[in-house]
């Protein structure tokens, strides 16, 4: 409350003591409601997201953090640190899925290391905790053709829901980085270039300028796309009352509008497997996509050639344009 003041204590200003008080009189809005115990796990949390290693990180990847610090702020927040042992964290990992797990683990692992490094806690208590096996596949069906005539069929030029497919599919964005795409981005030259939040990749994205030569057959996807873009806006998927739309509420969008199963990574996928398959090369889409790592990359082409030896590249470019 304005003109309130609260005592923060003794201590040096960049004790994890006194960052933790510091964090909480700033109220944050999880722990507004709740007092803090002092060297709880909470208490940590509130330390680590005022100290310097949290505000290295990207601001997709803090938004990750923040999801699984709150959730473990919320399930263990009152526990004392030092007592958090290796089996507490495997059987908190146990409850989530693989990829959450994981994303989990990662954050048990800062926060551990940082109450170690603190002398907050006498051991780190994610040593010896391994990470949970992946399935093989990441989770996203690519879209097929007949996905995506389906949802052209069913939402029309005009809607929401055809533009914010329409740009995921051909930019081949994560809803993370489809949020932000603007006008601003495309280039005199014609590409559209950002900067992924994930991995800092930088992508480029024919926009207005000629395609290659292999690339061709792409011109209807962006003539779909050009149909469905609006005028005098600041970011292509903005809402109606001008504002920045969020990555949940893309995600959730997409998935609302089509078949179970399908999602809006699907479509990058889609876009970067039509690269390989229309000839491609792993350089393509590391540029479309924005990679940083050629292995990636090549997968898609490895996966296109071995199709292509059965099947034919004409004939396998002919199914992905039907």
């Amino acid at each position: 409350m304005k003109g309130v003041k609260t005592a923060l204590g003794r201590g040096p200003l960049d004790s994890p003591e006194f960052l933790a008080r510091y964090s909480a009189a700033l109220g944050d809005d999880r722990q507004k409601s709740r007092r803090v115990k002092e060297n709880s796990v909470a208490a940590v949390c509130n330390a680590f997201k005022a100290g310097t290693t949290y505000k290295t990180k990207s601001d997709a990847y803090r938004g990750t953090l923040d999801r699984h610090m709150a959730a473990i702020s919320d399930a263990y927040g009152d526990a004392p640190i030092a007592g958090v042992k290796p089996h507490h964290i495997r059987a908190d990992l146990n409850r989530l899925k693989p990829h959450a797990a994981n994303d989990r683990l990662k954050t048990w692992r800062l926060l551990c290391t940082f109450a170690n490094e603190a002398n907050l806690s006498p051991i780190n208590a994610t040593d010896g905790v391994k990470r949970g096996a992946l399935p093989k596949s990441d989770g996203h069906t690519p879209w097929s053709a007949d996905d995506i005539a389906a949802f052209r069929a069913q939402w029309g030029i005009g809607t929401i829901q055809r533009l914010a497919m329409e740009l995921l599919y051909w930019t081949g964005s994560r809803t993370i980085d489809a949020v932000r795409l603007s006008p601003s981005m495309v280039g005199s030259d014609g590409v559209l270039s950002f900067t992924q939040a994930k991995t800092g990749g930088k992508a480029y994205v024919p926009w207005t300028c000629t395609l290659p030569a292999w690339a061709s057959s792409f011109e209807h996807d962006r003539e779909h796309l050009f149909a469905c873009l609006r005028s005098g806006c600041f970011t292509y998927l903005e809402t109606n009352a001008g504002k920045v739309r969020s990555r949940d509420g893309l995600s959730n969008l997409i998935s609302a509008a089509t078949r179970e199963g399908l999602s809006a990574h699907g479509l990058r996928k889609s876009r970067l497997t039509a690269i390989a398959e229309a000839g491609g090369s792993a350089s393509a889409i590391m540029s479309w996509g924005g990679h940083k790592s050629l292995s990636e990359a090549e997968a898609y082409v490895s996966t296109a050639n071995r199709k292509a030896v059965l099947i034919g590249r004409e004939q396998m470019q002919k199914s992905a344009n039907t």
